[in-house]
């Protein structure tokens, strides 16, 4: 697909206002945002451990959600505000966890001996799709949202992962190197195909997908130009348009989650505010600490 640089009203990409939620001398990393629009939830170093933690928009102290030296990361949002599935390894290895917003009920969907990543919410709350290592190569694979009916939903990527499913409930998107560079692909959430390429520029990276709220402009992060930088497209993959300018201070990767491609997803993810105006993503504070922050794309 080829690149749309032209100004679209419906995003300011010229201003690129960020506004830090956190800024401390702690890691604060992979927000998500809680479909109420004033409650981000993210993980953070701040007590010693990686755990999840929440923070008001309209002021507060963090406030821990889970505790524990297992090492949490990735908390995605039920649509309904309730519960948060993360990725965990307090049992050993990467698992899918479930979590009430208030830090209890924990339980664990997957019990698999090889690890599972960066789950996410289907629209309706039925149904998480996430990563998994299972057959030694990164592949997508969706469950209910109880853990029960696992199954692999795509073949052959070579490294498929950091899903994001269409609110309307049909299609997954996600990044791959199946074609040696990273792009970005669909499919139908039955895994019958065929598999859709979103983005092909050559020799450069685009990953990390997310669907705004309507379903209308899913939001990448893209190498392009000599950076790392968050882009925008519609569903088919027209219209790409760049959003931020010399970001790349928010990609310096903090830690690797085993494989060389979760270098970029383990520190840096995108989370749409409900109202589709601003993201949530990682950015790099005066300290060299990942802080919390929003990006505003309204005028």
């Amino acid at each position: 697909m080829g690149c749309t640089m032209n100004p679209n009203p419906e995003f300011d990409f010229s201003s690129q206002h960020v506004t830090l939620v956190t800024h401390d001398e702690f890691d604060n990393l992979n927000p998500t945002w809680g479909p109420d629009g004033k409650t981000l939830v993210y993980v953070s170093n701040r007590a010693g451990s990686w755990n999840l933690w929440s923070v008001s928009l309209d002021g507060g102290a963090p406030q821990p959600v889970t505790s524990g030296r297992g090492e949490d990361r990735f908390p995605s949002f039920s649509p309904d505000g309730q519960r948060i599935a993360f990725a965990s390894k307090r049992s050993g290895n990467w698992d899918v966890w479930l979590v009430d917003r208030d830090g209890g009920n924990l339980q664990q969907l997957t019990t698999n001996r090889m690890d599972d990543l960066a789950p996410t919410w289907s629209a309706d709350g039925q149904r998480i799709a996430f990563d998994s290592y299972r057959d030694f190569e990164y592949s997508i694979y969706v469950m209910d949202a109880d853990g029960s009916s696992q199954r692999k939903l795509t073949t052959g990527g070579n490294g498929d992962w950091g899903a994001t499913i269409a609110p309307a409930g049909d299609t997954v998107v996600f990044a791959s190197t199946r074609t040696g560079d990273g792009d970005i692909y669909a499919i139908d959430l039955a895994g019958q195909g065929p598999y859709q390429r979103l983005t092909a520029t050559a020799g450069e990276r685009e990953m990390i997908p997310a669907f705004n709220p309507d379903g209308t402009k899913i939001a990448f992060v893209a190498d392009r130009d000599g950076g790392r930088d968050i882009w925008a497209m519609n569903p088919d993959g027209s219209q790409q348009v760049r959003l931020s300018r010399d970001l790349s201070g928010a990609w310096k990767p903090r830690y690797n989650v085993d494989r060389e491609l979760y270098a970029a997803i383990g520190y840096f993810t995108l989370a749409w505010s409900p109202d589709g105006g601003s993201l949530a993503f990682t950015q790099v504070g005066r300290a060299g600490t990942g802080q919390v922050a929003i990006f505003s794309l309204t005028r």
